[in-house]
């Protein structure tokens, strides 16, 4: 009896690892958009939709407050596709 509580327990967590990294995986899980980015891509790096603002202060503002909260360089830039301005990181 308690042989098979320890199987159905293992089986259990084995089930939910599998189900977690599917869902929750890195950048190489191969169900995300961001496998299928091209350069003109409106999806960022973890597959969600990339935020357009509609004047470059708009968005140089967000820039400097997201610069700030994480520390990181950001760059400000016009979409050749959509005319809309977004953020990106700097390089």
């Amino acid at each position: 009896m308690v042989t098979v509580v320890v199987l159905l327990a293992a089986v259990g967590i084995l089930v939910l690892v599998f189900y977690w990294s599917g869902r929750y995986g890195g950048r190489s899980k191969v169900t995300g958009t961001s496998l299928r980015r091209g350069p003109r891509s409106h999806t960022t790096s973890r597959g969600r939709p990339k935020v357009g603002y509609p004047t470059r202060e708009a968005a140089e503002v967000h820039a400097r407050l997201l610069a700030r909260r994480d520390g990181a360089p950001m760059n400000v830039y016009q979409c050749a596709d959509c005319a809309q301005w977004h953020v990106g990181h700097g390089r």
